[in-house]
């Protein structure tokens, strides 16, 4: 009766916690769990950077600062050429650009950091306040970067 009992209570344990994971694996995109844990990894330190880099400006909501500084929060500009974004987080910017209907003309100049770190805060920013980029890889920036054209 008791090895009973026990069957029984491992089996309710196991059910309950096993009920939630394949919702979440079918929420998550086809990322390996190596990727998973890099994504989780990248947005971590990727926060980092934008507070010391980025949040000045673009405000720690990425909403931006009024019609001076673009919003990062549901940008069209960002979410359509990742590459592009790449190339203004390195080098940075000079042009007249659009955003969501809005044009902005403040020079953006271009952040010491490593391509590592812009691949680490484009995947906290294209992942942050709505966003949804999925992981930048560090490989891909590297090729972005070596491709960059003026902005």
């Amino acid at each position: 009766m008791k090895k009973l009992a026990y069957t029984l209570l491992f089996g309710l344990l196991i059910s309950a916690c096993g009920g939630g994971a394949e919702e979440k694996s079918e929420e998550k995109s086809s990322l390996s769990s190596r990727d998973e844990i890099r994504l989780k990894q990248y947005q971590v330190q990727g926060a980092k950077i934008y507070a010391t880099y980025c949040a000045n400006c673009h405000q720690q909501d990425g909403k931006g600062l009024a019609s001076l500084y673009p919003p990062l929060a549901g940008s069209d500009y960002l979410l359509e050429d990742m590459a592009r974004a790449a190339c203004i987080i390195k080098n940075g910017q000079s042009k007249e650009i659009v955003v969501n209907g809005v044009t902005y003309n403040q020079m953006m100049p271009g952040n010491p950091i490593t391509n590592l770190e812009v691949a680490e805060v484009l995947t906290y920013i294209g992942n942050a306040w709505g966003n949804e980029a999925g992981l930048i890889g560090v490989k891909d920036v590297d090729k972005w970067i070596d491709a960059c054209e003026g902005y």
